[in-house]
């Protein structure tokens, strides 16, 4: 996969890694509620102070140039009522080099017009085995906030996703919502269940996807595919197997150990090499595109010839592969 480096990547690097490796350059998760929050502003900011550093408004910070991160807020002006959930921080303890100069990573609060319908959420409530309730739960959701990231294109992602789930945390303390959905990897999670995970500092559990799909057919085998989604969008690989007969659990624990390994080392894995997590588990590695929406370069897995049913090739291409919807 393409390498990149912290700050802006030049113009064709850019538009490789979001077209054909499923780079994000804005990061955005949706928070969905009941209805519409009450957001204590002091309560946010001291929970933002404890998880990524001091917070003042633009007026504070033109008298104070040491402070670490800025917050400009909107002012409703004509009415909108929804302005007053409308935040922006800039986190100066985080920053990049662009080709204009230096720039801090921010994250950016504000409402959303649309109420949430389970229509908008059709296919995360498809592979959304592990919260029961995910379909109930957003028919009974009226109102919706969304974060995203600005300016951090390029950071790595073991300091772009903490950054940025820190600052998710301190908003469900100070505002719990009833779910969380986060568009890299297409996940609906209870808002509960992510911020104990948070607090623990599983920075994977809604960042990362792991899902099954069975592909039909004639023959008395059962063929499936697994992968993950939402590495990519920080930018390393996601993981998938084509298989035969294998028990899905197994796989899907073996999946997210891979993932969790690239997360926190880095596309370091060759072509033809051969990872496992004992001496006589050896699965084969290779770069390709996904099987499964969306297009992204991942590391595809083979278990071995008993079970695998992909192909994969000594100097691998995986420009004529076709992808399923």
């Amino acid at each position: 996969m393409t390498s990149m480096q912290p700050g802006q990547p030049d113009p064709e690097q850019q538009r490789e890694m979001e077209e054909d490796y499923g780079y994000a350059p804005i990061y955005t998760v949706q928070l969905l509620y009941k209805e519409k929050p009450v957001i204590d502003r002091e309560a946010l900011y001291a929970k933002i102070i404890e998880y990524t550093g001091p917070v003042r408004t633009s007026e504070d910070l033109a008298e104070d140039t040491e402070e670490t991160l800025a917050v400009w807020e909107a002012r409703s002006e004509a009415g909108h009522e929804e302005d007053e959930d409308h935040y922006h921080f800039f986190h100066l303890n985080h920053t990049l080099n662009y080709q204009e100069g230096p720039m801090p990573v921010q994250t950016v609060l504000m409402p959303v017009n649309d109420t949430p319908t389970v229509e908008m959420y059709e296919t995360a409530l498809q592979q959304s085995w592990h919260w029961a309730e995910a379909a109930g739960t957003i028919e009974a959701c009226q109102y919706e906030l969304m974060l995203t990231d600005m300016m951090a294109r390029g950071m790595p992602p073991q300091r772009r996703l903490p950054l940025f789930n820190n600052v998710l945390r301190a908003i469900l303390e100070v505002a719990p919502c009833e779910a969380v959905y986060y568009k890299a990897s297409d996940k609906l999670v209870s808002s509960a269940e992510l911020l104990q995970a948070l607090q623990q500092d599983q920075q994977l559990y809604g960042a990362l996807n792991i899902r099954l799909y069975q592909i039909p057919g004639d023959s008395e085998r059962k063929e499936m595919v697994m992968d993950s989604c939402g590495l990519a969008a920080l930018g390393v690989p996601d993981v998938q197997c084509h298989f035969y007969d294998m028990e899905p659990g197994e796989v899907a624990q073996f999946l997210m150990n891979v993932a969790d390994y690239v997360y926190h080392q880095g596309d370091i894995i060759a072509d033809g090499e051969t990872i496992g997590l004992h001496e006589n588990q050896r699965w084969r590695v290779e770069h390709q595109y996904a099987l499964v929406m969306p297009r992204r370069v991942v590391l595809d897995l083979d278990p071995g010839e008993t079970y695998y049913a992909g192909h994969q090739q000594s100097h691998p291409s995986s420009a004529g592969q076709d992808q399923v919807e």
